[in-house]
């Protein structure tokens, strides 16, 4: 009887940790930073020399201690090919009910609205190791910037997969140089240049919730913040995400906003950026 009894106990034990395990959520995380631009000689005509691929190591080894599969590219890996290949592989790999989040540390550009889905006239879009700052006919036309509307298509991907029990966090530590346009145009509305919105983000009830944060508004430039005790520069966004994450605040949670909103908002060195947060439930 007794050996019944205690094969039964281990019997359910099993089944619950096979629940449990069936239930838990997978995390994963794509962190993509650039700080090396190929712009030694400091071209004004070139994109210049950063520190996101600080920003990756920083929040590497924090995403990997709260139980995230984490994915890299920095610098020369950071390519258009590169990181559209890594979101591809991120949502053929996301499953109902995980936690992904994406994280851009480079910069950004406007760029001028082609197909006529932009009110303001500008696409939102970030700068791969491999795309150019000026617009070239026949040179270079813009094939390797990441276009806001490439990226909804991935991000609808990832949010379809994981479903609406899953979360998809997005941070952009990114920048905003002048505009790239094939025609001169130029940004002169006051609404364009106090857009709040990077995305057109879908709402149904078969996508996961989403928390888009981003260290300034598209037409906005971005400081960098000094570690005082390594004299290492890091994207201000992505540094108080780290602090965020050392005080053992859960990502994408309220109270991990509202930590990196408040080191951000209490630093007068970035007045004059305003930090854009959307969410979806």
């Amino acid at each position: 009887m007794r050996d019944f009894i205690k094969t039964s106990i281990i019997a359910i034990v099993a089944l619950l940790v096979g629940v449990q395990t069936m239930n838990a959520e997978t995390r994963r995380a794509l962190l993509v930073g650039i700080s090396d631009y190929g712009n030694a000689m400091e071209d004004p005509n070139k994109w210049a020399n950063i520190s996101g691929a600080n920003d990756v190591l920083l929040l590497s080894p924090l995403f990997s201690e709260q139980g995230y599969t984490v994915t890299s590219l920095v610098d020369s890996m950071a390519t258009h090919a590169n990181i559209t290949k890594a979101l591809e592989q991120l949502a053929k790999d996301s499953k109902k009910g995980d936690k992904v989040y994406i994280h851009f540390s480079m910069h950004g550009q406007p760029f001028e609205d082609l197909n006529g889905d932009e009110k303001d006239g500008w696409d939102e879009a970030l700068i791969p190791v491999d795309a150019e700052m000026l617009y070239a006919k026949g040179v270079y036309e813009g094939k390797n910037h990441l276009l806001d509307d490439e990226l909804e298509v991935y991000f609808n991907d990832i949010r379809r997969k994981i479903g609406a029990n899953g979360k998809l966090c997005i941070a952009l530590d990114v920048d905003h140089g002048s505009e790239f346009t094939s025609s001169g145009k130029k940004i002169l509305s006051t609404k364009a240049k106090e857009s709040k919105r990077y995305f057109n983000l879908s709402s149904d009830d078969s996508l996961s919730s989403i928390t888009l944060i981003a260290a300034c508004r598209p037409f906005q430039g971005s400081r960098e913040m000094r570690d005082m005790n390594t004299s290492t520069w890091y994207g201000s966004l992505s540094y108080y995400i780290a602090q965020s994450m050392r005080d053992n605040q859960t990502v994408g949670s309220d109270k991990w906003i509202d930590a990196i909103k408040n080191g951000m908002a209490n630093n007068h060195r970035l007045r004059k950026q305003n930090m854009v947060i959307e969410k979806i439930k």
